[in-house]
């Protein structure tokens, strides 16, 4: 037999061996999930905007997974998001049987703030985002600060329960010279919007927007001045609401708070551990297909939670594009949230 025939005879059954090989893997992938149960680890409190994103995707995702497991929520709040990536990243199973929504900040937090992290991000295997955050500023009517310029003149009190609540107005005060002072110690964001009923503190700064409109404590977004927000641009749901890095004075300050900002791009993202590249890709197609199935979309808009799907792909871009920017601008980032405390 010639050279030519032997080549073709090769192709062939390599061909023919690869296109046996497809269905066997979809196959194993469902006989994997079959009868298994998934926890989706939430990294906040019950009733947080995060939980109820989580829960609304476990509701759905189930029938878009080969083998239809079962899908339970675990809660694990604390430290902004911080212990539960590390416990995905050092304790969570590697098999495909956990997966989770991230506070976005933790995406960042080890260029910008690394105390407390024990994961390295590139390890994490990104689903896609239910959409992209509206990050803002909220206060009471009677608080004494009235508008975002009055934030630089008067003592204003905040609440903070870690992460977001925590960094960003530390962030802010420390790059541009705002003066809201922060009561730490709130164990969520439903705690700061109900201390904020109660009168012990007038704001919480670096709560999404979708939080407030679904949270049962704060659901009427009338009850508060939104005094500024945060992010690459103005929301469209917010045109009239400026823009906090729109005060600063000079370029590399408000360089410095976009780079702090990034990650609202991202926004309620979902991800999994280091795992096995078949059930990384079924995970990854299920969690699209739900986002934008018919029956999730209607039920988002009965709690008013916003959908706009970020895939993989664009999440990888914004996540490289920070972790490349120039040393001297994540210096000035890093310094300004690590100056918290």
């Amino acid at each position: 037999m010639n050279t030519r025939a032997n080549i073709a005879i090769a192709f062939a059954s390599a061909l023919a061996a690869q296109c046996a090989m497809t269905p066997a893997s979809a196959d194993d992938v469902a006989d994997f999930y079959r009868g298994k149960t998934i926890t989706l680890v939430s990294p906040d409190a019950a009733g947080s905007g995060y939980d109820a994103y989580g829960r609304l995707v476990a509701r759905f995702i189930a029938e878009h997974i080969p083998g239809k497991p079962n899908i339970v929520v675990q809660n694990m709040p604390g430290a902004g998001g911080v212990i539960q990536i590390n416990y995905l990243y050092n304790v969570a199973p590697k098999d495909g049987t956990t997966f989770a929504i991230m506070m976005h900040g933790g995406i960042f937090r080890p260029i910008l703030d690394p105390r407390e992290v024990r994961y390295k991000i590139d390890a994490f295997r990104w689903l896609g985002s239910v959409t992209p955050i509206v990050v803002i500023g909220a206060f009471n009517k009677d608080a004494p600060a009235k508008t975002a310029a009055e934030l630089f003149e008067k003592e204003t009190i905040i609440g903070g329960s870690g992460g977001t609540t925590q960094y960003l107005p530390a962030s802010v005060n420390n790059i541009i010279g705002t003066k809201m002072k922060l009561i730490s110690g709130y164990r969520s964001t439903n705690d700061i919007l109900l201390a904020m009923t109660r009168k012990e503190v007038a704001g919480v700064v670096g709560i999404g927007l979708d939080s407030i409109q679904t949270n049962n404590n704060g659901g009427d977004t009338g009850a508060y001045n939104f005094l500024f927000q945060m992010g690459a641009a103005r929301s469209k749901e917010l045109p009239d609401v400026p823009l906090i890095q729109e005060f600063a004075k000079k370029p590399e300050d408000r360089e410095a708070l976009e780079a702090i900002f990034a990650s609202f791009s991202i926004g309620r993202v979902f991800a999994a551990p280091a795992i096995p590249d078949d059930r990384y890709a079924a995970l990854a197609k299920a969690f699209e297909d739900t986002v934008k199935s018919p029956e999730f979309v209607e039920q988002a808009k009965r709690q008013r939670s916003s959908v706009s799907y970020v895939s993989p792909g664009e999440i990888k871009k914004i996540i490289d594009h920070v972790y490349g920017l120039p040393a001297p601008v994540l210096k000035r980032a890093a310094e300004a949230m690590q100056g918290a405390d």
